[in-house]
């Protein structure tokens, strides 16, 4: 909507609607980060309840270390159709949440998706950069390469394997520089199938359910494997499920499918 600020037609009036629209309905939410222990001079809060099924938040990344950071790549190839621009979207995660998110059309034209998905990596690979260097200096030092998930597959190849190839000598060296931020361990990309990557709403608009759960992913509604919560959080939602069931007529097809509990 900004690019048509000088003049807008009905149609972007009627997205500024939108916007305002959600961000009225949605101004009580908030980011959750999740401590390893609680704390117990802070008041007790229910915790947050997730949009999406907790089954299909689990096959998401999860944080496996409070104090590391990760994050999340992705493009769309000539999604501009105006002037056949890609777009660059980046999400990088902290406790539990995002703490850096950026969407940006690329300022050169990609030929080819790889290209597109490779110039995103280059600009994570300098929000990862600017996101140590100010954990260095609180104290928090990430030791080990701060894993980039990415779903391009010939990308990451190109941003691994330390050098380019004939058909990516045209792309501008600055984008290169990842080659050798990898190489110093930095950094490393991994692959991951798209419906799993997280930045892949800050490139494209989604249907209903995927944006609920990357969105519930990135808010910080999921409870982190690394917090001491994770296990009650768990037990509590057993044990629940276990009380439903006692107030529950079984049927021999429940017996049969024991999917009623879900």
């Amino acid at each position: 909507m900004s690019q048509h600020s000088e003049r807008p037609a009905l149609i972007h009036y009627q997205a500024v609607k939108a916007v305002f629209a959600y961000l009225n309905t949605t101004k009580s939410e908030g980011l959750y980060y999740w401590r390893t222990t609680r704390n117990n001079d802070l008041p007790l809060k229910p915790h947050p309840k997730p949009i999406t099924a907790p089954s299909r938040l689990r096959q998401f990344p999860d944080h496996e270390e409070a104090h590391t950071i990760h994050g999340a790549t992705d493009a769309t190839w000539a999604n501009d159709k105006e002037h056949r621009r890609s777009v660059s979207g980046i999400a990088i995660l902290l406790a539990g949440a995002v703490v850096y998110y950026r969407c940006k059309l690329q300022p050169t034209i990609a030929l080819s998706s790889t290209e597109s998905e490779f110039a995103a990596m280059a600009e994570t690979g300098k929000a990862v950069l600017y996101l140590r260097s100010i954990l260095d200096e609180l104290g928090i030092n990430q030791i080990l390469p701060t894993t980039v998930r990415a779903d391009n597959h010939g990308a990451i190849c190109m941003a691994n394997s330390q050098q380019p190839t004939r058909r990516t000598k045209h792309i501008d060296i600055k984008q290169f520089a990842i080659l050798q931020w990898t190489e110093e361990e930095r950094m490393k990309f991994s692959d991951i199938p798209t419906q799993y990557n997280i930045s892949d709403s800050l490139t494209k608009p989604l249907g209903r359910i995927k944006f609920y759960e990357q969105n519930d992913v990135l808010m910080g509604r999921r409870v982190p494997i690394y917090s001491d919560q994770h296990k009650t959080h768990t037990v509590n939602t057993l044990s629940t499920c276990s009380t439903y069931r006692i107030f529950r007529v079984i049927t021999p097809q429940d017996v049969i499918d024991s999917t009623f509990c879900q």
